[in-house]
């Protein structure tokens, strides 16, 4: 790495993060809720979608002493077995080996890709942000910017005209970037909403989430832009390392504005329990 930070204290840092943003979306969202065990949070959104940050379990060594594999997959169980509903394991590849081989053990399904989704890490200061001719950016900030930015991801996602209120439940909600620790943006054309990304701000890191532009929209740096108006304003808020964790696709963006990966994060869906 070129960070000064090791990728083993970046990927607890970013988890820790990650772990708070989970919380966040799962409360926010409409008849949501989350447990918080022993070493492990359990967090259910507001539909049985079993999406990786819709519906999971993740250990969180913030809360409690490192528990076993087998007990991070009973208390999954417990928490979703009266909801009716399957769940998502998250699994580092370089702390969980253990629980990894307990979601094998269990015959659960991987989701793809083999290798898992790369977990990015960036603390190189702030970022020039170049001028878009023709392109206005915002800072999301009402209910007609969310409601646009949730479009936006659902429309470059292959969602589009899945119901607002649905959409809350399974993606995130408006209430959920409506808080001091999130800032998200958005680019328009025209008036015409063409992009958007977020930043959540929690333990020192800011959680890059959300980054999305519809086909409209590809090709005029947006993407590149909306990003770094998120590092820069993470920043100001007092974010001293940016992480996330990246799509195969959009890993070369990723890295094209500084972020290095600094490990793996892989997806094991349970079914509904008994």
């Amino acid at each position: 790495m070129t960070q000064t930070t090791s990728a083993a204290d970046a990927m607890a840092r970013s988890n820790a993060n990650l772990v708070s943003y989970l919380r966040h979306v799962a409360v926010c969202a409409p008849d949501g809720s989350v447990r918080d065990c022993d070493g492990a949070l359990c967090f259910a959104g507001g539909h049985a979608y079993p999406g990786t940050y819709t519906n999971g379990v993740i250990r969180d060594e913030g809360r409690g002493a490192r528990v076993a594999a087998s007990d991070v997959l009973e208390q999954a169980e417990h928490f979703f077995r009266p909801l009716r509903r399957g769940f998502a394991v998250w699994v580092r590849d370089d702390a969980d080996a253990d629980l990894e081989a307990a979601c094998k053990t269990a015959g659960m399904f991987q989701r793809p890709p083999v290798e898992g989704n790369p977990a990015i890490w960036y603390e190189g200061g702030p970022m020039a942000v170049a001028d878009l001719p023709g392109i206005d950016l915002r800072r999301i900030d009402d209910d007609v910017t969310r409601a646009d930015y949730l479009r936006v991801v659902l429309g470059s996602y292959g969602m589009e005209g899945l119901p607002r209120e649905l959409a809350e439940r399974v993606i995130f909600s408006k209430a959920s970037i409506d808080d001091p620790r999130v800032a998200a943006f958005a680019a328009y054309r025209e008036g015409e909403v063409l992009g958007g990304c977020q930043v959540f701000v929690e333990h020192g890191v800011g959680g890059m989430q959300w980054g999305a532009t519809l086909p409209a929209g590809r090709g005029l740096g947006i993407g590149k832009t909306l990003f770094k108006l998120c590092v820069n304003t993470a920043i100001e808020m007092g974010a001293t390392g940016l992480a996330g964790q990246a799509s195969q696709m959009g890993l070369p963006l990723w890295q094209s504005v500084g972020f290095e990966v600094v490990g793996y994060y892989r997806r094991y869906l349970a079914k509904p329990p008994a």
